[in-house]
């Protein structure tokens, strides 16, 4: 996978800081994927710990808190899906 368009397509819809946070953390998950797959599960249940510590909350309020936040469906499986294969 070339994840240039995917961080092209990160960088024009969100602040430039955000933005370049969010393909530094993509970067780091590719990575984790490239070593085996099924460790990204691995890795978001612990990013939401570690947010749930920071933030006094359950990993599930960090969780529902990132869903309301995140694109909608349409928008994801037109824009950013295709951009992952």
């Amino acid at each position: 996978m070339d994840p240039g368009p995917l961080f092209d397509a990160i960088r024009a819809r969100g602040p430039a800081a955000d933005a370049e946070q969010a393909v530094w953390a993509f970067e780091e998950a590719l990575g984790v994927a490239r070593i085996d797959g099924r460790l990204v599960e691995h890795l978001l249940v612990a990013c939401a710990c570690l947010r749930a510590v920071e933030e006094d909350v359950s990993p599930r309020t960090i969780l529902e808190q990132t869903f309301r936040r995140s694109v909608p469906d349409a928008e994801w499986h037109e824009r950013f899906a295709p951009l992952l294969v």
